[in-house]
């Protein structure tokens, strides 16, 4: 039977929390297998209702039938782009990382059927392409959060969003919540493909984000780092080093107010699409 990775369709807002990083610089792959590592562990499995050890030891005694084609009922389904999760299959993975690698977790109903409605998943997506900037994306459904983000959480989300950027040099990035799709906010609102938005993502900010990461070029465009660390309206200004600032709006990821998200649109204006 081959491997399905396709997601559950979108459900109404809101619901998903998102993390990108893109950058056109060369990885560190052991560095960058170590973070994947970390991200998948402090992250992502956290959120899981059953352990990974448990849904690991239920899959593999797990026999598809016409009425539960792709997992055990009431279980989480661990998939890799190479195939079933196991944790020797995703130490391997990571041990000679590829460059397209998807790791995912989606709940499934009675019929071991992915849930759609109510329903939630969390996904690591590596995605290296010469073409355009590599794209490392985390995605999960706000439900795994039990309705609320605490501050901690928010924390590690930003924690590993820092580390991320700094070792994969990037150009750019963003978290964000209640976003469906591979195109941003802003991008859909003013009509931009996600091509070109890829290809402009080094001298462009694909939008204004709860926490907006700005590469060297961009921060350049807006007047250097002194510049934007004095006059961003942000709650929080953060350089990073090597010319890169983190941005965050608000003080919480699910309080983000219309007329904060406006003046932050306003002043990225000369690096927006």
């Amino acid at each position: 039977m081959s491997t399905d990775l396709t997601l559950p369709g979108p459900v109404s807002p809101p619901h998903v929390v998102r993390m990108e990083l893109d950058t056109f610089s060369g990885v560190d792959r052991p560095a960058l297998a170590k973070w994947f590592a970390a991200l998948f562990d402090d992250l992502l499995a956290p959120l899981c209702p059953a352990s990974v050890r448990e849904l690991v030891s239920v899959a593999r005694d797990y026999v598809p039938s016409e009425t539960t084609p792709w997992g055990p009922p009431g279980y989480a389904r661990l998939l890799l782009s190479s195939g079933d999760f196991t944790r020797s299959s995703w130490d391997e993975a990571l041990s000679d990382l590829p460059s397209f690698l998807r790791v995912q977790l989606v709940q499934l109903d009675f019929q071991g059927l992915p849930l759609v409605d109510g329903g939630w998943c969390a996904e690591i997506l590596l995605k290296d392409d010469p073409s355009f900037p590599h794209q490392i994306v985390v995605t999960a459904s706000r439900s795994l959060f039990g309705g609320w983000i605490s501050r901690v959480v928010q924390q590690d989300w930003l924690s590993a969003f820092r580390s991320g950027a700094s070792l994969v040099r990037a150009s750019g990035g963003w978290i964000t919540l209640d976003r469906v799709g591979v195109r941003t906010a802003h991008e859909v609102a003013v009509g931009v493909g996600l091509d070109e938005s890829l290809f402009m993502a080094a001298e462009l900010a694909r939008g204004p984000h709860w926490a907006t990461l700005l590469g060297p070029r961009q921060v350049a465009a807006l007047g250097g780092v002194q510049e934007v660390c004095a006059s961003a309206p942000c709650f929080s200004v953060e350089h990073l080093g090597g010319g890169r600032i983190l941005l965050q709006l608000t003080e919480h990821l699910d309080e983000v107010p219309q007329d904060a998200v406006e003046k932050l649109t306003e002043f990225l204006r000369p690096v927006l699409h």
